[in-house]
């Protein structure tokens, strides 16, 4: 009897301090894991606004393509857009600098012009893409032309035949603050030759 006693007395359970000290690191590891959730969450979302603003980048594009050769007052359609875009400024054609939430379901559209505008405004309203308020990002499309004549855009003497292009630029918010606090920005551009 007096070797059982011997075994149960020599036998210790867990003390209050090693419960504390292994409670502590479940709680690290568990306040990591939760880090870890929030940032991939954001990670997730930041992704999925990009992948829609390509996608809706690249729909622009198509949608100019399609119509290219639309007549608009004895012009195509980017003829007509290279000659009658503003003189200052970026000379864009198109251009979205504040959050709209695309409400104008019922405007009518007198050319085609028009009514491309009026399906780019919806296609990058709230509905849509995320839009930051207070720093909203700006989305636009530039059409240029480029010959070697000095009545282009961009004069190249190698180029023959006078060509378009037509650059979508769109800025969407990014994850996280630059170093003087204020939202990162990711700004997406395409390039697409139009003639």
């Amino acid at each position: 009897m007096l070797g059982t006693y011997n075994k149960k007395f020599l036998e210790k359970g867990m003390t209050l301090i090693e419960a504390l000290v292994s409670t502590a690191i479940v709680a690290i590891g568990f306040i990591a894991i939760f880090q870890m959730v929030s940032y991939s969450v954001q990670a997730v979302d930041v992704s999925n606004e990009r992948t829609k603003t390509g996608y809706l980048t690249s729909m622009v594009a198509e949608d100019l393509l399609a119509d290219r050769y639309a007549d608009f007052s004895g012009k195509k359609l980017y003829e007509h857009m290279v000659a009658n875009r503003p003189t200052t400024g970026d000379k864009n054609s198109w251009e979205m600098a504040s959050c709209t939430d695309g409400s104008a379901a019922g405007t009518t559209a007198s050319n085609v012009l028009a009514e491309k505008i009026n399906k780019w405004d919806k296609r990058f309203s709230t509905r849509r893409i995320k839009c930051d308020t207070s720093n909203p990002g700006k989305k636009s499309l530039k059409v240029f032309d480029i010959c070697s004549a000095v009545t282009c855009e961009y004069v190249n003497s190698d180029i023959h035949d006078k060509l378009y292009f037509g650059k979508m630029k769109v800025t969407i918010k990014s994850s996280g603050t630059d170093s003087m606090g204020n939202p990162r920005k990711k700004t997406k551009f395409l390039y697409f030759q139009i003639y």
